[in-house]
């Protein structure tokens, strides 16, 4: 499936992601996307939420899971 839309680039270089895209791939607000280039292409694929991942996993422990995860998280966001 290809969709197809313009969007303006507003004064401060931010885009909307147009409703139509973003019910297609699931994204909402406070989701987070990564942004790469390709060529001419600029890629933006959505990084699926903690929920997401741990839901499809039986019998672990989703809150500990999470505790690491944010840590982890705040770890990198640090470092980089």
């Amino acid at each position: 499936m290809i969709i197809m839309v313009i969007v303006k680039v507003t004064r401060n270089r931010q885009i909307t992601i147009p409703a139509k895209i973003s019910r297609v791939l699931g994204i909402r607000e406070g989701d987070y996307v990564d942004i790469s280039i390709s060529g001419e292409k600029i890629i933006i694929r959505k990084i699926k939420r903690l929920d997401e991942i741990v839901g499809s996993w039986e019998n672990i422990d989703k809150k500990k899971l999470l505790n690491v995860i944010r840590e982890r998280w705040r770890h990198w966001s640090t470092t980089a």
